[in-house]
């Protein structure tokens, strides 16, 4: 009898031990067969409050420094450090427009970089000879909340980072984060929309949210018995600090008297 009450517990555990793994390891199950080309070929697009490093390669020495702003001292910044914005460069107005020396303003809002380059090129060889323009968004970050090893604020210095890498900088997921909640806010043309994400499915590799935008928020809620547990904390530590201390005094005084 007793051989039997052993082994149902033992299966019980390892049943229970099952299903909590099924909540806590990443990326579960087969990745999807048909994988969507548009991972291969993602590129971000200028939004507005932008800020890009436009650089003029010409032999026209005079007209290519007046597309170097001061940003040569902020380059150190562009990092994946937290908390740290990039400097200088050219802002993207709320109308979605850039000024620039002898063009004045230009429209570059939800354009690719080819595409903005391909413009500016275009209008610049009115003035100048064969121009060549780079551009590079400077300010290109996400935001990591919750429950999480390291929370911040990221800068993305190569413009290109996936959901899984962003999580990866953040120091990961602690424990006690919901792994098949984690929460994706993402402003498009002024209107903020929220996505649930699983880390625990394979499908996340195929999703269209996969790769994230400049100025994304990734918030990972804290799983219930974490929160039951720190409002444990907050209510009765204090009161159970208190009682001790004053059973401490009462013994104390106890012994002085005797």
């Amino acid at each position: 009898m007793k051989a039997k009450y052993f082994i149902g517990t033992l299966l019980a555990i390892c049943l229970f031990s099952c299903k909590n793994e099924e909540k806590v390891i990443y990326f579960q199950g087969d990745f999807p067969e048909n994988q969507i080309l548009f991972h291969t070929d993602y590129l971000p697009v200028i939004q507005k409050n932008d800020l890009l490093d436009i650089k003029l390669i010409s032999q026209n020495k005079e007209a290519s420094a007046l597309f170097t702003p001061s940003i040569e001292n902020a380059k150190s910044s562009v990092t994946y450090k937290s908390g740290i914005a990039a400097k200088g460069g050219f802002l993207v107005s709320q109308n979605g427009e850039i000024e620039l020396p002898y063009i004045g303003l230009l429209k570059v809002d939800r354009m690719t970089r080819d595409q903005a380059v391909e413009l500016i090129e275009t209008k610049l060889s009115e003035y100048i000879k064969d121009p060549i323009i780079q551009i590079q968004i400077i300010n290109f970050k996400v935001t990591i909340l919750g429950d999480v090893r390291a929370p911040g604020t990221y800068n993305v210095p190569n413009e290109k980072i996936s959901i899984v890498e962003a999580i990866g900088i953040a120091g990961d997921l602690n424990i006690t984060g919901k792994r098949k909640e984690i929460k994706l806010i993402r402003e498009i043309d002024g209107t903020r929309k929220e996505v649930l994400i699983d880390f625990t499915d394979k499908n996340l590799f195929n999703s269209e949210y996969f790769f994230l935008h400049q100025n994304d928020i990734i918030y990972v809620p804290q799983n219930n018995a974490k929160i039951s547990n720190s409002s444990f904390s907050q209510i009765y530590i204090p009161i159970l600090s208190s009682v001790s201390i004053l059973l401490s005094l009462v013994t104390v005084i106890l012994n002085l008297s005797l």
